[in-house]
């Protein structure tokens, strides 16, 4: 266990600095983003589109409904233990300002080095095939109710602040955040349960 507990595979100041780039063209795609973390597993690829549902670019008509669709496709992949994801063109293709994309990092990174400092190895019952499931459910779940809550101004950021933090749970073996994150999913499953209701009503 002390072994385990030495690294961490990934931290989130690493997790964001590969999702920005230094290229020439002015949007990057889905697809782009996703294949950079494929190696380093499913939670910095749920990441990904949490994230950017999380930041300004999450306000485009479109994308909390793009980004809850790919991260309830990533969490299915998880569930039946597929080695390598697979998306959708009409997703993959899909293109982010980059510009947009890089500075809602670098205005983080302060509150990111902080956070990095609490992170760390433990709790390592998330890595039990029941748990990571768990979450591999509660993330999908969370991706489909992105979808129908884009009707609703900013309330679709709890279900993908939660998967964003259960991502990050998972990236970087931290089983407290995971269940934080998971804890945060209900709240969400909550709050949006009772504003669909109120909106089919």
């Amino acid at each position: 266990m002390l072994d385990l507990a030495a690294v961490r595979s990934m931290s989130l100041h690493e997790l964001l600095e590969r999702m920005q780039s230094a290229g020439r063209e002015e949007k990057i795609t889905f697809g782009e983003l996703l294949t950079m973390m494929e190696k380093r597993g499913f939670g910095p690829m749920l990441a990904v589109p949490a994230f950017i549902c999380s930041t300004p670019v999450g306000a485009i008509p479109g994308i909390p409904t793009v980004t809850g669709i790919t991260i309830f496709l990533i969490s299915l992949q998880v569930l039946l233990a597929k080695s390598h994801p697979w998306l959708p063109g009409a997703i993959t293709q899909i293109g982010i300002e980059r510009d947009s994309l890089n500075k809602g990092i670098d205005k983080i990174s302060p509150a990111v080095t902080w956070v990095d400092r609490l992170l760390m190895p433990r709790w390592f019952f998330m890595r039990n095939v029941v748990f990571r499931s768990l979450i591999a459910i509660s993330c999908g779940l969370c991706g489909l109710m992105m979808v129908p809550l884009e009707l609703v101004p900013f309330l679709g950021l709890i279900p993908a602040t939660a998967v964003f933090v259960m991502a990050i749970g998972m990236a970087t073996d931290d089983g407290a955040v995971a269940l934080l994150g998971l804890s945060l999913a209900c709240l969400g499953f909550f709050m949006g349960g009772q504003q669909m209701v109120s909106l089919l009503g």
